[in-house]
């Protein structure tokens, strides 16, 4: 069976291609739409014609977790089971989602010691400066409007449709500081029979350990689906 991968805040492929490519599984990659509102119903109306006419698999990344409700309540779109990698059906820390008001991202990405910051707090010091540069260049590189419109969608999260009875997995990082508590325990909310996995890591589990996320989504597939 199709696992479809749709990503997180980013909305591309750049930090988790090594991920992508180290998966032993059938997959389908859809990038985040640009040319639409950026609230997460009207991105799963624009992203539900792409899915597979088949069964498949639902794994969604970080922002991109509040996409998938509307799409498994939709009766055309065949959701098998969903994966929440390191995900949120519920508003983080609105403190953050008030950056993208304040700054462009270019713009906070050269304060002093912002690589720093990104490494040490974000990154929980598992990457490489190599990789570090890389997400920065990635952050920078995300349109301001879109960035704004995404920030402003996770604040405005609420109440989603009837939820279809399907299997629900969840992983969460063991010291993600993107996601507050809330955040975290907002998929256990909506799906109270999801099982949930802890990995060792940062919210950045996809790009700075892509082997270990391919491993486990491999198992969870396994065991659940």
């Amino acid at each position: 069976m199709k696992l479809v991968i749709i990503p997180g805040l980013n909305g591309n492929d750049q930090l988790c291609q090594e991920f992508l490519t180290s998966l032993n599984l059938d997959t389908q990659f859809i990038p985040l739409p640009e040319n639409c509102a950026q609230d997460h119903q009207t991105l799963a109306e624009h992203i539900a014609p792409q899915l597979p006419n088949e069964p498949f698999l639902l794994l969604v990344e970080s922002y991109a977790g509040s996409i998938a409700p509307y799409l498994n309540a939709m009766p055309e779109v065949q959701v098998e089971g969903i994966i929440f990698f390191v995900s949120l059906l519920a508003t983080p820390s609105k403190a953050l989602l008030e950056l993208p008001k304040l700054l462009r991202a270019e713009t906070l990405m050269k304060l002093p010691f912002a690589e720093q910051q990104l490494q040490s707090k974000y990154l929980n010091n598992d990457a490489t400066p190599q990789q570090v540069k890389h997400v920065r260049k990635v952050v920078e590189e995300i349109p301001h409007r879109i960035l704004q419109q995404r920030a402003e969608a996770l604040k405005q999260l609420g109440e989603f449709p009837q939820q279809p009875k399907v299997p629900i997995a969840y992983v969460e990082a063991s010291n993600d500081k993107v996601l507050n508590q809330r955040a975290k325990d907002s998929i256990a909310k909506l799906y109270p029979d999801a099982r949930k996995y802890l990995m060792e890591g940062s919210h950045f589990l996809l790009y700075t350990k892509p082997q270990q996320s391919a491993d486990l989504v491999e198992a969870i597939i396994a065991e659940c689906f």
